[in-house]
């Protein structure tokens, strides 16, 4: 299964610490097996995600990977018992990362426009949505793309629950599709 995966510079695993082998020659990296061989969470497999589990796993390099079956998508992320990268996504560069915080710095802002708009006469209310706004856009200018996101689906919880925080989700993950294409 074709699939995506966030790494460390020079392809490190951002929890395992595990030195992903990249392509070379357009073929796929060797395999990675994951470190047991039952499929439990966050120990013993390799994970991934579709695109649209792109906005919870962002970090600095993105990575097309291949999955070896069973493939079982728990939570916002999928696991297998082995992966191997396939190519580098250049569609993600440091151009995207500041593209992308700052389309989520503009939905914060957006959310809380729409948290003084409900205030009415108790503008205190909204005063935590604005200040998330301040805090979002402030980590776009510091190029810190996943905290942006972050900020911003928390501002959609605050105004509209847990609905709107999901919508939220599903635009970032949107915005990922349009620059990346699907992975099936």
């Amino acid at each position: 299964m074709k699939a995506y995966k966030f790494l460390l510079p020079g392809g490190v695993g951002p929890f395992s610490g595990h030195h992903w082998p990249a392509p070379e020659g357009g073929r796929p990296g060797p395999w990675v097996a994951s470190a047991g061989a039952a499929l439990i969470r966050c120990r013993a497999a390799v994970h991934a995600c579709r695109v649209e589990h792109l906005p919870w796993w962002i970090h600095d390099e993105l990575w097309e990977i291949e999955l070896a079956e069973p493939v079982r998508q728990v939570g916002h992320k999928l696991i297998a018992p082995r992966g191997r990268l396939v190519r580098r996504c250049d569609g993600w560069d440091a151009e995207a990362v500041d593209a992308f915080a700052g389309a989520c710095a503009d939905r914060a802002a957006d959310w809380a426009a729409a948290a003084l708009a409900a205030a009415g006469d108790t503008p205190e209310a909204a005063r935590i949505s604005v200040t998330m706004a301040a805090d979002a856009a402030t980590r776009a200018g510091q190029g810190r793309a996943s905290t942006t996101a972050y900020i911003a689906a928390h501002a959609a919880h605050r105004v509209g629950g847990p609905e709107a925080m999901a919508a939220e989700r599903r635009r970032q993950a949107a915005w990922f599709s349009e620059r990346l294409g699907p992975a099936s």
